[in-house]
């Protein structure tokens, strides 16, 4: 039981390459923003070997915490029997040891976790959350999601941008 007044734990977030991307490309700032007002956010190195234009320092910037996994990770990650690459494995991998949700737009990841025990996030909801917690107005979320679909949209199409959009309109 945690004392009275104590500030509340919030869960680790962990991005795979995907969301970073999205946001790379629409707004990075709000991965700093999701990293003080929603849960600690972290990255495994290997992800930002993947994408091209971040660093380790910009995103050490923003708050967000680079996660060198271990050997024994990367083993661990090396025997999944999964269609997902080897650097959403190990996401999942780290996700499963410390505890974190992972945070993907890949559905054949996020059945990973799933049937693992491993919660999971939408990229989108990153918005969501943000706006829920009174850090990011609605009409600033609207214009990243749109933005996210007009450089994702083959992920983030026309539905999912829709479902998104009549979810964001319905926050206060």
């Amino acid at each position: 039981m945690e004392p009275v007044g104590a500030p509340t734990r919030k869960p680790g977030l962990l991005a795979d390459a995907d969301v970073i991307i999205d946001y790379r490309d629409s707004d990075l700032g709000i991965l700093g923003l999701v990293n003080t007002w929603v849960g600690p956010l972290a990255v495994v190195t290997a992800i930002i070997e993947e994408v091209r234009e971040i660093t380790t320092e910009g995103l050490e910037r923003l708050g967000i915490e680079v996660i060198e996994p271990s050997m024994a990770q990367n083993i661990r990650a090396e025997a999944i029997d999964s269609p997902v690459s080897f650097n959403d494995r190990l996401a999942f991998v780290v996700c499963s040891d410390e505890g974190r949700i992972c945070v993907t737009n890949d559905l054949d990841l996020q059945r990973l976790c799933r049937d693992r025990g491993v919660p999971t996030r939408f990229g989108l909801r990153l918005l969501l959350d943000l706006v829920d917690a009174g850090a990011l107005a609605r009409s600033r979320a609207g214009e990243v999601a749109r933005k996210i679909h007009g450089t994702n949209s083959r992920f983030i199409n026309e539905r999912v941008l829709r479902k998104f959009l009549d979810e964001l309109a319905q926050r206060n």
